[in-house]
């Protein structure tokens, strides 16, 4: 060669057929940490790492002998030091004095390897960082393809619909979707497959999800879709909204509450006047025998039916003065009993009270009130029974600080529908009634810093529960029946 090598900014190699080298530039001596006396001469494995001998052998020797040329060939030189020293190598076969000889030209690539490892490192630190993040997430996080086939499930995905990640992945995203549903998330999939577009994508939509179990809860769900390789692929996001949906009809009662305080004032107000006034010449019309005495009947039970109405609204409307007082729930309910005794026997219907002497039954509250909420529950038990039956109250300690009192009835109980609207301001499932007694009950209850829940099955019957913090027993205190 003319050329002068040693002026080269590159690394230069030349070898015979046999991989004897023939030279080597000054560049490259350095590179490797090497004389020249122990390079030229000898076997060019002396310079290469263990798997770039290999690759020498079964590549780049045998390109060089088909082809008479390599080109970009990557792999690593072994320094002097022991460590390597990442090159690129572009060859060529030419003739020199009728020899054969591989003229080599190498680049160093510290830098570029140096970058595509780090930049290696990141890519597995951000897969890490995304799987970790998908992982600890709270809420469910499910991944389907376009046959939507689930292809990723985590943790919260299990915990909140009951499938383990083994047991969802290639299963339909059907499987979490409701019955009712189904149709409407069939269309939605047929849309995006014709379009990439579908209404749910890119907003949050509120559904319903189904757990293993069979359960419907309601759910947020923000959906997203991207195409990769002509092919589309699903990722949604899914909470769990049903203590939110609680809390939002708790407030929406109270509201309902407050406004029907504020009109049943109102009411009663304006017509409690008037209805003394007709009751006045009705009784005066009765007593001077002008009229029907059956039409005088009927007169009298409405005009008593709207006293109880005006009644009912004053107590929802008017708050009450707190008069608390130590009361034993115990004997407070077996005056109840007594009260209720004839009208229970009229309607063919027993009543059972089970609560044992070891049980802690006092609690701080007002009497007339407390009275009142369980002659209501009584009286509705005993409606619900009109051939007869059984009414078992119950009361134990579900810990130290309170009493669960249950009232258990053999009715017809109540559907599920109307039991969810049970307590609505104005809302009743009697043909009479006013759907203020158990508005009024739960106010005096939440009053009393207790809670109120209400469980029925057809045709099976009844539970009411009501949940009071215990007060402080009296020292002079002596068990009912001793």
């Amino acid at each position: 060669m003319n050329v002068d090598i040693n002026q080269m900014p590159c690394g230069y190699l030349s070898l015979s057929t046999d991989g004897i080298i023939q030279s080597i530039n000054d560049k490259l001596l350095e590179w490797i940490i090497a004389e020249r006396c122990n390079t030229v001469g000898r076997q060019v494995d002396a310079i290469l790492t263990e798997s770039s001998k290999i690759f020498y052998q079964v590549y780049i020797y045998p390109m060089m002998m088909m082809h008479g040329k390599v080109e970009e060939m990557y792999f690593s030189l072994k320094s002097g030091d022991g460590s390597e020293v990442p090159v690129l190598l572009n060859g060529i076969c030419c003739e020199r004095d009728g020899v054969i000889i591989f003229d080599c030209i190498l680049i160093r690539t510290v830098k570029r390897h140096k970058l595509e490892h780090e930049l290696l490192l990141a890519k597995k630190a951000a897969q890490q960082a995304k799987q970790s993040i998908v992982e600890s997430a709270i809420d469910a996080i499910v991944l389907a393809n376009q046959r939507m086939e689930i292809i990723a499930w985590n943790k919260a995905a299990e915990e909140l619909f009951g499938y383990y990640e083994q047991e969802a992945i290639g299963q339909d995203m059907e499987i979490i979707v409701p019955e009712h549903l189904i149709e409407t998330y069939r269309r939605g999939v047929e849309r995006l497959c014709a379009t990439g577009k579908t209404m749910a994508i890119g907003r949050m939509v509120e559904l319903s999800g189904l757990r293993k179990d069979g359960t419907e809860f309601p759910a947020e769900i923000s959906l997203n879709c991207w195409q990769t390789n002509g092919e589309y692929y699903w990722s949604a996001i899914i909470r769990d909204i049903t203590e939110r949906k609680k809390t939002q009809e708790l407030l929406l009662n109270s509201e309902k509450l407050s406004l029907a305080g504020q009109l049943a004032a109102s009411i009663a107000h304006e017509i409690r006047n008037p209805l003394t006034s007709i009751k006045g010449f009705h009784q005066l019309m009765e007593s001077e025998g002008n009229g029907n005495p059956y039409y005088f009947e009927i007169l009298t039970d409405e005009m008593n039916r709207i006293e109880l109405i005006l009644n009912e609204l004053l107590l929802l409307a008017k708050p009450q003065a707190k008069q608390l007082k130590q009361v034993d729930l115990r004997a407070l309910l077996e005056q109840v009993c007594i009260l209720m005794e004839s009208q229970m026997h009229l309607h063919n219907i027993e009543v059972e009270v089970k609560c044992e002497q070891n049980v802690p039954t006092f609690i701080q509250c007002n009497e007339n009130q407390m009275k009142q909420i369980f002659i209501n529950f009584l009286k509705n038990a005993i409606e619900a029974m009109p051939y007869g039956g059984q009414i078992i109250i119950m009361a134990n300690n579900i810990d130290e600080d309170s009493v669960l009192l249950r009232i258990i009835d053999q009715g017809e109980g109540i559907h599920e529908d109307k039991l969810e609207r049970i307590g609505e301001p104005f809302y009743t499932t009697k043909e009479r009634g006013t759907g203020l007694g158990l508005m009024v009950c739960r106010k005096i209850i939440e009053d009393h810093q207790g809670s109120l829940n209400i469980t029925s099955r057809l045709n099976k019957g009844t539970t009411v529960e009501v949940l009071l913090p215990l007060g402080e027993k009296p020292q002079n205190y002596v068990p009912s029946g001793h």
